[in-house]
């Protein structure tokens, strides 16, 4: 698949919603319910934009989140909010008290997002960008989570049929955290620019843009393999952004 075909099928199922009513569950999606209070899902909250955008995020630092580039576009200029409205809340169960008194909630006060990202008017897909450009990290203005919620990066690419976990706040389950327990890493897609994306047959939808693709540590952890980016329609599946190339623009801005 070319670079270009990777970034409309992307954008268009992010910012069109696809012309499936349910973008990213076939037949076949299974999604259950899962506890926000134990790991992986501790390491996740809601983000969300002064202009309506619901995304979810994980913790990659106390004070970083990481999620999809497309949660933050406000669609009435095609550019991103301003890092202030953007706002993260860790998930809790409802009524729940904070460990200790720790905030669950804080707002971004800056964004690094992945080079060459950009929308056209509509919004629509600009098939000038790159298609791995689909991430953002977010600096928060308070530091949240207890120790062990910080989520670390795969920095290679996981092969084919390793399984996966992936969930988050969807458009279909207000206010509940759900998941699809048994999915895999598909396959990758290449541009011919060397630009990579991961394909998984997990079944999620709207509102799981921006969420972590888990994988399982030999030692019984977890890592984030990659961010979702896109919930295919009619399908269960889709495609996310490895984390071995958000790592690498990262490292190489704090050189």
């Amino acid at each position: 698949m070319s670079g270009q075909a990777i970034l409309c099928a992307v954008l268009w199922a992010a910012l069109a919603g696809c012309a499936a009513p349910s973008p990213g569950l076939g037949p076949d999606a299974a999604r259950v319910p899962v506890d926000v209070t134990a790991a992986p899902w501790r390491s996740l909250g809601l983000v969300a934009t002064a202009v309506g955008g619901r995304c979810t995020g994980v913790l990659v630092s106390p004070n970083t989140v990481l999620t999809a580039a497309h949660c933050l576009v406000d669609p009435r200029t095609n550019r991103a909010v301003a890092p202030r409205a953007v706002q993260f809340t860790l998930a809790s169960p409802p009524g729940a008290v904070s460990p200790g008194g720790t905030p669950r909630q804080a707002r971004a006060t800056e964004a690094l997002i992945g080079p060459g990202f950009s929308v056209a008017p509509g919004p629509r897909p600009d098939p000038s960008a790159p298609p791995d450009s689909d991430w953002a990290v977010l600096l928060l203005d308070t530091p949240l989570g207890a120790p062990g919620q910080v989520m670390s990066l795969e920095a290679g690419l996981l092969p084919p049929g390793t399984p996966l976990v992936f969930g988050g706040y969807q458009s279909d389950r207000e206010g509940q955290m759900v998941a699809d327990l048994n999915c895999a890493v598909s396959g990758y897609a290449r541009d011919p620019a060397g630009r990579v994306m991961l394909h998984h047959s997990c079944a999620a939808t709207t509102g799981a843009s921006g969420g972590p693709l888990l994988a399982r540590r030999p030692d019984g952890g977890w890592i984030v393999a990659g961010i979702g980016s896109l919930a295919e329609g009619g399908v269960t599946g889709g495609w996310a952004v490895p984390t071995a190339s958000i790592a690498r623009v990262v490292l190489s801005a704090h050189r």
